[in-house]
């Protein structure tokens, strides 16, 4: 690894990926690795714990490391305060070099992202973030526990233009519980209604057996038969790439 650091960092740059796992409650979609909690004395530790991971990674290094990409994921990455994510990203900054152009994004929970997230982070050289939306149907959103009204995405949505991001990216998901084409047609013509400028259309994996908590909750008969499913997928990439220039 530090050959390869030493080879390529001055020319390419490095790419950075924090995991932020903390989520207040639960999806149950969800397969990342994440920790539930309302407790947000668990912030600074962790924050503090990465901080010392990053410098023993330093340690290692025979050079500054030039950062050309940084991502925060999750979890939650908007579970932390503004005030955190900047402390840990300033001390981040203060120990590498970020090329001008560098590309920074993170994941955003339209519930949680506020007006001064997006002014923190852009402040530090973020343009790009990512909304996860799965799907706007009522029945849809009680099953997998996200909660989450359109006029709150629209708005989360606005309040990233506002700030100046450059991309703001929806993430949907098909296959979930009681999905239907109908369905999943308005959920696609919501989206729509906001422009965003970047589309992220996954697949459920329904593996009980691996993410059992929150998966194990999801009866068989209530997801979409492998003929539907397949259905949501080829029908949803058509409405897609027929309005790839809606701008």
């Amino acid at each position: 690894m530090i050959k390869h650091f030493s080879e390529s960092n001055a020319t390419q740059g490095i790419s950075v990926y924090i995991h932020l796992p903390f989520c207040e409650s639960l999806c149950t979609f969800c397969a990342c690795h994440k920790r539930i909690t309302k407790r947000h004395d668990v912030e600074l530790p962790y924050i503090q714990a990465v901080l010392k991971e990053w410098e023993l990674y330093r340690r290692l290094l025979a050079e500054l490391p030039v950062i050309r990409e940084l991502h925060l994921g999750g979890g939650t990455p908007t579970f932390f305060s503004p005030q955190h994510l900047q402390l840990l990203l300033e001390d981040i900054f203060a120990t590498a070099r970020v090329v001008p152009d560098a590309e920074s994004s993170f994941e955003g929970h339209p519930n949680s992202t506020t007006q001064e997230h997006l002014e923190v982070l852009y402040n530090l050289g973020f343009r790009r973030v990512s909304f996860g939306l799965q799907d706007y149907d009522p029945k849809v959103q009680k099953a997998i526990h996200r909660l989450q009204p359109f006029e709150r995405v629209a708005a989360a949505t606005d309040q990233a233009r506002s700030a100046g991001y450059k991309s703001v990216s929806h993430d949907l998901v098909f296959g979930l519980p009681f999905q239907t084409w109908e369905s999943m047609q308005q959920t696609i013509a919501q989206t729509i209604q906001l422009k965003p400028d970047r589309i992220a259309f996954y697949s459920y994996a329904h593996v009980p057996w691996i993410k059992g908590v929150g998966q194990r909750g999801v009866k068989d008969e209530d997801l979409p038969a492998p003929a539907l499913k397949r259905q949501l997928y080829e029908e949803g990439k058509k409405c897609w790439s027929c309005r790839v220039m809606w701008k």
